[in-house]
């Protein structure tokens, strides 16, 4: 609904609706409302408030009363009680204005279980059914005896405030096109550092792990991470994809944003730096998240891939 006060952007409505439907669902319901929303204009003519909105043939149709709750319930009719309709309902049309910057005064972090974890153990008595999940599989083995302790990882991908300075909040351009060396003083100077190949190995384990309690099935799970991500982040061949970069904080999954879109810059080692994942660029559908490459040059790799920073 344009100009008018309700709550109508798509991620704020993805957050509140998980509390009702889990990630999964709230992400695909939340769209069908902001598009609902959007879809009916309010104006004003002598002092007089009034609405335009299509109706089910997509005829244009003039009422003095908003359309949109109507529209909205019918929407969530299906998905929830009729208390939850009423409550949620209730919160999306409030009088409160939307404020995005008050939900992110500090940065949302997803706190990553060290290799100890008995979820990686679970983890391990998945029956693979490809070469790649058993590439995952053996990646994960390795992690759970590198001893790795807990960790966070960031919501958001990275990008730059006007000061220079990393943030981690969503609607900004991410921090592409920076050098390793560039990557790892910027790590440095904020007080974090460039996650290795195991913490990496441990926070897809956990993503996994994540999607099943959310009610992905294990093989789904472990096939969206392993072998094709395309539900999971931005890809060339996902849906909505665009011809370029999404802004940070895009399609969370399992409370994390941005799982593609960029490629993600680990930390060296004695060999090379890794470079995991896949992004919205030309063929990089073929590199799942779990897709793990172990660079010696750096190239142009910076132009596509953001620092992978942890706490």
């Amino acid at each position: 609904m344009k100009n008018a006060t309700a709550k109508n952007d798509v991620q704020v409505i993805q957050k509140a609706l998980e509390e009702y439907l889990g990630n999964r669902k709230a992400a695909k319901v939340a769209v069908e409302i902001s598009a609902a929303m959007q879809e009916e204009t309010q104006h004003t003519h002598k002092g007089e408030v009034f609405y335009i909105h299509k109706d089910e043939v997509g005829a244009l149709v003039l009422t003095m009363e908003s359309n949109v709750k109507n529209q909205v319930g019918a929407i969530l009719n299906p998905y929830l009680e009729k208390d939850e309709v009423e409550e949620f309902l209730e919160w999306l049309m409030g009088e409160q204005p939307l404020d995005a910057t008050a939900e992110t005064a500090e940065f949302e972090t997803i706190k990553v279980e060290g290799s100890e974890s008995m979820i990686y153990a679970k983890l391990m008595e998945h029956v693979t059914e490809s070469e790649r999940e058993i590439a995952f599989m053996m990646n994960l083995k390795k992690a759970i005896s590198a001893s790795v302790p807990d960790f966070e990882v960031f919501a958001c991908d990275p990008s730059i405030d006007k000061n220079g300075k990393l943030q981690f909040v969503p609607g900004f351009k991410p921090a592409v096109g920076y050098s390793y060396n560039e990557l790892d003083n910027l790590a440095k100077e904020n007080g974090l550092r460039l996650g290795n190949k195991y913490e990496y190995v441990l926070f897809l384990g956990t993503l996994i792990s994540q999607l099943i309690a959310e009610g992905w099935s294990e093989a789904e799970a472990w096939h969206s991470v392993c072998v094709d991500s395309e539900e999971l982040g931005h890809y060339i061949n996902s849906a909505d994809a665009k011809n370029g970069l999404e802004l940070t904080g895009s399609r969370k999954i399992a409370g994390k944003c941005d799982l593609a879109n960029t490629r993600k810059i680990l930390a060296k080692d004695a060999c090379g730096f890794w470079l995991t994942g896949g992004c919205y660029f030309r063929d990089s559908y073929d590199y799942p998240l779990a897709d793990l490459n172990l660079c010696s040059i750096f190239g142009n790799h910076g132009n596509y891939g953001v620092g992978w920073f942890v706490l």
